[in-house]
């Protein structure tokens, strides 16, 4: 079966927030509203469609790049696979009997992995900023220049160039 590669246009719904797995891995994930603009037959007039929500989540450089750059509310493009998440959520419900359950609730999610997002510069202005590793890697050997694999060799301290 074959990846489905997906571009999401929309807008952050959270700020990042920024997890380091056991294994030493950084990432991060945030919530992306897209809200489609429909046209009503009868009247002419534009308004917004209903809203879908993603999950997009970046690991590595990408992950420390998106903290440092994206806040709730900002405008951005995701590009990425697409996954299909199941998952559990536990509630207390009031029965019929008026005595407290917990309830299990079955949830789905749209999730971008290994996402790629950048500021929508159709809706404001972005500055650049290059990053460099500055920090010796846990191998011992020195970090080298960003790459875009993204994986545990690109964890550590980054220097930012102005460009």
């Amino acid at each position: 079966m074959s990846d489905v590669n997906v571009t999401v246009v929309g807008h952050v719904g959270q700020d990042p927030t920024l997890y380091t797995a056991e294994s030493g891995t950084r990432w991060t994930s945030i919530r992306v509203a897209s809200t489609r603009r429909v046209r009503d037959p009868r009247t002419g007039e534009w308004g917004d469609g209903p809203t879908m929500w993603f999950t997009a989540r970046a690991f590595g450089d990408r992950a420390l790049n998106l903290v440092e750059s994206v806040r709730r509310g900002t405008p951005v493009v995701v590009a990425g696979r697409l996954a299909f998440e199941e998952y559990e959520v536990r509630k207390e419900e009031r029965g019929p009997d008026g005595e407290l359950r917990e309830v299990a609730q079955v949830r789905h999610a749209l999730v971008v992995e290994n996402a790629s997002i950048a500021v929508d510069v159709a809706r404001g202005v972005a500055r650049y900023t290059r990053t460099v590793h500055t920090e010796t890697l846990p191998s011992g050997a020195p970090a080298g220049a960003p790459d875009d694999d993204d994986d545990a060799a690109d964890v550590g301290a980054r220097e930012t160039v102005g460009v």
